[in-house]
């Protein structure tokens, strides 16, 4: 869904009940960031082909509804350096990542520095809240991460304007549902 004004983006954010608005989102046909819903589709099918075991995938952010729910970059608008957030539902994937992540701290916590530490836990927290990224294993040489990244550079398309793709595996959909909606909250108490 992609506003045609900031107004129209506010109202739907102070009216409408949150879950309801985020799925919606979630299940636009054409996003912002995208000039026709075809090129969408082709993009979405291009990211199912190297994650098939996925429930859905979407754009998020500013790249699906034009606006940031960020209120510290008040609301921008999405622009040219933009990246576009990719949203791929998969218990499996998020699994995936997860034991990489688990079976690298299990090997390297002593050896890391406190900084390193605070990194990973961070990475951490977001899995307790049902998102990862592979891009966050914090070995620049893991096959996992190295392969998740380099697919990631392939989705910089011009359907996308060369813009940077950041790709999350949620758990669920009510994980991405509860991602999004703090974001949803936070910009409704600045509007």
């Amino acid at each position: 869904m992609s506003y045609v004004s900031l107004k129209e983006f506010s109202t739907d954010i102070t009216s409408r009940d949150p879950k309801e608005l985020i799925d919606c989102w979630m299940r636009t046909e054409q996003p912002h960031a995208f000039s026709s819903s075809g090129l969408y589709n082709e993009f979405r099918e291009q990211i199912s082909t190297d994650w098939p075991n996925n429930e859905m995938i979407s754009i998020a952010g500013s790249g699906n509804w034009r606006y940031s729910l960020n209120p510290t970059k008040k609301f921008s608008e999405f622009h040219d350096g933009s990246d576009i957030d990719v949203v791929v539902i998969s218990q499996e994937y998020f699994e995936r990542t997860w034991q990489e992540l688990r079976t690298i701290h299990k090997k390297s916590w002593i050896r890391w520095n406190p900084t390193e530490r605070a990194a990973v836990m961070r990475t951490g927290q977001n899995v307790y809240c049902g998102f990862v990224s592979p891009k966050h294993i914090p070995e620049a040489q893991n096959p996992y991460r190295f392969d998740f990244l380099k697919k990631c550079n392939s989705y910089s398309t011009g359907a996308v304007g060369y813009r940077e793709v950041n790709l999350m595996f949620f758990k669920s959909l009510e994980d991405t549902i509860d991602y999004y909606l703090r974001g949803v909250r936070l910009a409704k108490g600045k509007i």
